[in-house]
């Protein structure tokens, strides 16, 4: 229980900064600052778990009233087929190869916020970023109540075995394989 509460956070901000990869948007910018300040702060992780389910739910509902019939993206979008002749410098060959010049622009695209998508595969990844911050939250109210029910006190610090420190490395090999469990990733 004890290694799950420490290493569910990691595994949250790892998966939620994989999802914002592989869909790179704006919106998906507010996840990885999140949790980039929340790494290294651990007084930062609780708020930017909270902040990220809002986000996550906000993300979600927009991309699915985007995928509504009112919302037409042809009403707004950018036609750059065809630039103004001094207003660039491209050759006309560099102009075909170009994204930009290929077709019309979405500016919703750069949201993150794209139509016609299938909706399970379009918000499966955020949907588990939620599922996985809604676990995160379940274990650590579960850890909070066994040490409420059993009137202990929460440990000091984010180690797997509280009572094991540096002067138990030579005693033996089961307390020398305890203290690399507490301090091998700060130690290697």
């Amino acid at each position: 229980r004890r290694l799950l509460e420490l290493h569910v956070v990691k595994m949250v901000a790892l998966y939620t900064v994989w999802v914002a990869l592989e869909e790179v948007s704006v919106m998906n910018f507010l996840l990885v600052l999140l949790w980039a300040l929340a790494m290294p702060y651990c007084r930062f992780r609780h708020m930017a778990s909270c902040l990220s389910t809002v986000w996550t739910c906000i993300i979600i509902v927009c991309k699915m009233l985007y995928q509504l019939e009112v919302v037409d993206p042809h009403e707004y979008f950018s036609n750059c087929t065809q630039p103004l002749p001094n207003g660039t410098n491209l050759t006309p060959e560099e102009l075909g190869n170009s994204t930009l010049y290929r077709g019309p622009v979405d500016p919703a695209n750069w949201f993150g916020i794209r139509k016609g998508f299938p909706n399970w595969g379009y918000v499966k990844n955020h949907l588990q970023v939620l599922l996985l911050l809604v676990f995160e939250a379940v274990v650590y109210r579960r850890q909070q109540y066994h040490r409420k029910r059993h009137q202990l006190v929460a440990p000091v610090t984010e180690t797997v075995f509280e009572d094991i420190s540096r002067e138990h490395l030579d005693l033996g090999l089961v307390s020398c394989a305890k203290y690399f469990i507490n301090y091998f990733y700060y130690k290697f």
